[in-house]
């Protein structure tokens, strides 16, 4: 749940950069950021503070030697943060993220535009019970907004434009992804597992109501020693190895190379990791509207034909059903 804001909370207005005023905060103080823009890195390591930007408040890190704008993450590595609101601020040139939260609980970011930050939009890790909401996110070269090793996360109502992924859920259990519209991307959605992290699992994510439209960006990763360079574009959702994802009342069209897909970790990397199940189990795709797909695949798709439709064979328990397709491969179970 994430926190709300305390009737008793003191309002720190910003008068010379936001880390002073965050500075002088305490837990369930509100620091409201003026018009202007502010070239500085941000560090929150204290509970419950929230930003709260005004119209055109724009935090720029073009040219700084940080690669994050806000950082919320606990002073030491045994902590937690509990509770951080980020409301109405634009984000943008930072190397890294525009917003890194980590170790943080009871947190939500809202309202705000994270443009041309190099390789997260947002960027949550080893974080629970937050809110993502209503957010646009671009440019982004790895992931417009990313939810990583963490649980019992909402993200909703966010627009994820010309990055290569949109949004991704990776090794994080108990995530709701619902409402968003994912265009323009190499791959709109993807929700997978990966080798070498502290959590080995991905499961019970609910992709829910999302519109994941022409994504056909070219993957602009090409160092073959980067996982991301594998990753075949013109995809609408991707998933992974993860188990029990229900995607139901989604709509992926217009995507080169596949609607919805289900496939494996490939062996290669799974054998990296031996606490790894690769194979993707359990999965429900229902209630879809899956059309005008698959026209153009990557190559990188081989052996597999472009489709509305793919699945590779692997896990079990896997069903599709009251999907409105065209085109799928192979021959796909129905749910019971």
């Amino acid at each position: 749940m994430v926190l709300g804001i305390s009737a008793s909370a003191k309002v720190i207005v910003v008068s010379t950069t936001i880390q002073s005023a965050v500075d002088a905060a305490q837990p369930g103080d509100i620091v409201q950021v003026p018009q202007g823009t502010y070239r500085e890195n941000v560090v929150v390591t204290k509970d419950n503070i929230t930003i709260e930007a005004s119209p055109g408040a724009v935090l720029d890190g073009m040219g700084l030697a940080g690669n994050t704008g806000i950082k919320v993450a606990p002073p030491n590595s045994s902590g937690r943060i509990n509770g951080f609101v980020l409301s109405g601020m634009t984000i943008q040139n930072f190397s890294l993220s525009g917003v890194l939260l980590r170790s943080t609980d009871n947190f939500r970011i809202t309202g705000g535009t994270f443009v041309g930050n190099d390789e997260y939009g947002i960027f949550p890790i080893q974080s629970s019970e937050g809110l993502i909401d209503h957010n646009y996110v671009s440019g982004s070269d790895d992931t417009g907004i990313y939810v990583g090793q963490s649980h019992d996360i909402l993200v909703k109502k966010n627009r994820a434009i010309d990055c290569t992924v949109g949004i991704e859920v990776e090794l994080s259990s108990h995530i709701d992804v619902r409402n968003n519209t994912a265009k323009g991307n190499t791959i709109g959605l993807v929700v997978q597992v990966l080798p070498g992290l502290s959590i080995a699992v991905t499961s019970d994510i609910n992709i829910t109501g999302n519109k994941l439209i022409g994504n056909n960006r070219a993957n602009p990763v090409t160092d073959p020693g980067e996982l991301l360079s594998r990753l075949p574009s013109g995809i609408g959702f991707l998933n992974v190895g993860g188990d029990r994802v229900i995607v139901e009342g989604n709509t992926a069209s217009e995507n080169k190379s596949a609607g919805i897909v289900v496939i494996q970790l490939p062996p290669q990397l799974a054998s990296l990791d031996p606490r790894l199940d690769p194979f993707p189990d359990d999965n429900r795709i229902r209630d879809n509207l899956v059309m005008g797909n698959g026209s153009d695949p990557d190559s990188k798709l081989t052996p597999f034909p472009g489709a509305d439709l793919l699945w590779d064979l692997s896990g079990g328990g896997n069903c599709w059903t009251g999907n409105v397709f065209k085109s799928a491969f192979p021959s796909l179970p129905s749910c019971p």
